[in-house]
């Protein structure tokens, strides 16, 4: 087992912290407030370019890994995040919102279940 197997738990787990984060700070808000509150909209990017640093470290360091749980997306969510982080002054915000009300949902059940099956 190499070094990047022997990590690629404490990705998934970052993973998922993040995602769970993201649904906190969330939790009860419409797209209006999302648009609204510049904190909460610095919370949740910086939650996604979490969710995206650690799938490229997982990519790069435990491709293996990475293909046992084909249902997390972690090429796109790398992407998303360097679209945020790169393209901070042309972010869409009605896109994030749509990420997060659309797809985490899935995405942090998808890595409850990843988490689950590699720490067994």
């Amino acid at each position: 087992m190499s070094d990047g197997t022997l990590r690629a738990g404490d990705y998934l787990g970052h993973m998922l912290d993040a995602a769970r984060q993201i649904q906190t700070y969330a939790d009860g808000k419409a797209q209006e407030d999302f648009r609204a509150e510049r904190l909460l909209q610095d919370a949740v990017i910086r939650n996604i370019e979490i969710l995206g640093e650690a799938s490229r470290k997982l990519l790069e360091s435990a491709p293996d890994v990475a293909a046992r749980f084909g249902a997390i997306p972690f090429a796109a969510i790398y992407a998303m995040r360097n679209q945020l982080s790169h393209g901070y002054f042309s972010v869409d915000l009605e896109v994030v919102w749509r990420v997060v009300v659309n797809d985490l949902p899935e995405l942090r059940r998808q890595l409850e279940i990843a988490v689950a099956e590699f720490d067994q």
